[in-house]
């Protein structure tokens, strides 16, 4: 038996490896002391490029330089934004309109006209119907405490939640692994027709103990389709590329969605699925010098040539079935953080600038289309050695689905007065003792904010219920949400109403 101190020890150690992150990759001298000649690839390698092919010829590899499939312009379609960020450990320092699609935000002028501080870069373009975000590294330190990456986690969280809900954007899930956080907003106007949400994390480092490398993911249900985001952050150094492969085959294989539907309990039964993140794959097989002429005369297709992912693609099947835009923008990492230079500055390790930063899609059948729109990185930004991705999707929707819960109107309820409502279910409606309603300011960015809640009243088909008058405190508009503990999402919200001084 352990005496009281060992065993705090080993509750400290377990912590750990539950929630500490591991530092920014570093390469070592003989990870790049491979091929620096200005030849590429050896001969060999290009005859085995073709292998997976010849093996498993009814098998479609990753597509590169896609486009994805042409819409049909009369059926809907839901915009979806893309973003992948190694942010190195660092709080959010910089304007994040262009990244996230948005709008900017106008400031009021001494004479009354509005201006902004940020460049007028999304003006023009639609918004996303829904923005997924991944960040890889929120804690990039081995010595970190404990709570670094929960405390990171949260002021990434309020940056993002104050910033979307100007847009009219609520935070659907969330979910983190300790460094890899991936979030998924939606515009409030398609949260009702959203259904079986749920969860997955995969941990990769340390043999499965650790998690600062591994994968995350979001499954749910929308307008009839079923959609899978995943974030992962794969294996670091140029000689770990039988690693990163693995790691690939592993979230495929392991990472599983327990909660939601049971036909998407894995990433490929999802009609659309989204996986982007921080993979790792470098430029090889080329000499530094030679990178960086490529990249001053961005001459992608040749720098391309060496990249891991293609030969992970073509040799080993990595990512089969999922596809990827044209890469035209420089290699995303590693930069001199505060800059846009290549960090060149240690000739004992180099890194060469490569394309760890990827963003990928598929669909399960070809009844489901997707087409790409845009593909692109920001270097602009350089509080981190990565720079962000992001890509902007449109995918074909199925059918609007009617809501589970409906609310009766509400005229207006008054301050320190109980609020009555009432409310019909859907015939076939499962309810749960867990089922709860929550009184919601309007502009509510989570379903964590809630003002009060109520357990759900009863299981029959119309509902009476009350919000105690105690917890109506302040005038303003607000809105009821029928909270499921099935689908783990709101499946009823009412119309805004008014609360008024009484």
């Amino acid at each position: 038996m352990l005496d009281a101190p060992v065993c705090l020890c080993a509750c400290v150690f377990l912590a750990q490896i539950m929630t500490t992150s591991l530092p920014i990759s570093t390469s070592t001298n003989s990870a790049d002391s491979s091929p620096t000649a200005d030849t590429g690839m050896s001969r060999g390698h290009y005859r085995r490029m073709s292998s997976f092919n010849r093996e498993f010829p009814d098998i479609p590899v990753l597509q590169f330089d896609s486009k994805g499939d042409k819409l049909d312009p009369d059926k809907p379609k839901l915009r979806i934004r893309t973003l992948t960020w190694n942010i190195a450990g660092h709080q959010p320092k910089e304007d994040l309109t262009d990244v996230l699609g948005l709008a900017p935000e106008r400031e009021s002028t001494p004479d009354g006209s509005a201006s902004s501080s940020a460049d007028i870069v999304n003006e023009g373009k639609p918004e996303a119907d829904l923005i997924a975000i991944g960040f890889q590294e929120l804690s990039a330190s081995p010595a970190a405490p404990v709570m670094e990456s929960v405390i990171m986690s949260e002021i990434w969280t309020t940056t993002l939640k104050k910033r979307m809900s100007s847009q009219d954007y609520v935070l659907l899930q969330s979910i983190r692994l300790q460094g890899i956080v991936l979030f998924v907003f939606s515009k409030s106007r398609h949260l009702k027709y959203v259904r079986y949400m749920d969860t997955a994390y995969l941990r990769l480092g340390a043999s499965g103990w650790w998690g600062n490398k591994g994968a995350v993911g979001i499954s749910f249900e929308i307008y009839d389709v079923t959609l899978c985001f995943v974030n992962s952050h794969l294996s670091p150094h140029d000689h770990a590329f039988k690693d990163r492969v693995k790691n690939h085959r592993q979230i495929l294989r392991d990472m599983v969605f327990v909660g939601g539907r049971t036909d998407t309990s894995c990433i490929l039964e999802h009609d659309y699925a989204v996986w982007l993140g921080d993979f790792n794959f470098r430029i090889e097989g080329i000499s530094q010098d030679k990178t960086l002429h490529y990249i001053e005369s961005q001459k992608w297709p040749q720098l391309l040539k060496h990249d891991q992912l293609h030969r992970a693609a073509f040799v080993e099947g990595a990512f089969s079935t999922f596809q990827e835009g044209k890469i035209e923008f420089p290699p995303t990492y590693k930069f001199v953080t505060g800059t846009s230079i290549y960090d060149t500055r240690n000739p004992a390790k180099i890194r060469r600038p490569s394309y760890c930063d990827r963003i990928l899609w598929r669909t399960r059948t070809d009844a489901r289309k997707a087409a790409l729109i845009e593909y692109t990185s920001h270097m602009n930004h350089q509080i981190s050695d990565h720079k962000p991705v992001t890509a902007v999707l449109e995918i074909a929707l199925g059918s609007e689905q009617e809501q589970y819960v409906v609310f009766d109107p509400i005229d207006r309820w008054f301050v320190g007065q109980h609020g009555y409502f009432r409310y019909s279910a859907k015939p076939g409606t499962f309810y749960s003792a867990w089922d709860w309603i929550g009184l919601y300011k309007a502009s509510y960015t989570s379903f964590d904010e809630y003002v009060t809640y109520v357990w759900s009243p009863g299981a029959s088909e119309e509902n009476l219920g009350c919000i105690n008058g105690r917890y109506v405190l302040k005038p303003g508009r607000y809105l009821l949400v029928y909270f499921s503990s099935e689908h783990k999402c709101g499946i009823g919200f009412s119309e805004i109403f008014e609360i008024v001084s009484a």
